[in-house]
């Protein structure tokens, strides 16, 4: 049975491996589908857990479910990805914090390789 000290270690062992993916600063055109509408977007960071993008719109909302297709430029296929909304700026409301889901994704591999690129 899971003790509450447990669940503290379980939490503090997400945060560090949320850091361990590093973030690449982009600007690639995104978009995302929520609720069934189409939103286009522009990719301002992106890591193998999670991306920050900036929505045309602001019709999505902590804890929703999203797809979004990656536009990784002429050299690579779009990737598809799913993931959660983990929050909204406070002070822009368009600004977009995803976190991926189904990592074992082919999508999410084709995002590896492009940050493997990236990163030289």
């Amino acid at each position: 049975m899971a003790t509450k000290k447990d669940h503290i270690n379980t939490g503090w062992q997400s945060l560090i491996e949320r850091r361990e993916s590093a973030r690449i600063d982009v600007n690639l055109p995104v978009t995302l589908r929520h609720n069934g509408k189409l939103i286009p977007a522009t990719a301002e960071n992106v890591s193998c857990g999670g991306m920050r993008l900036n929505a045309a719109t602001n019709n999505v909302v902590p804890g929703g479910h999203v797809e979004v297709v990656l536009d990784l430029g002429e050299m690579e296929k779009d990737v598809t990805l799913r993931g959660t909304v983990v929050r909204l700026d406070a002070q822009d409301q368009k600004k977009v914090a995803i976190q991926f889901v189904n990592l074992l994704s082919n999508g999410h591999a084709s995002l590896q390789r492009f940050l493997k690129k990236q990163q030289g």
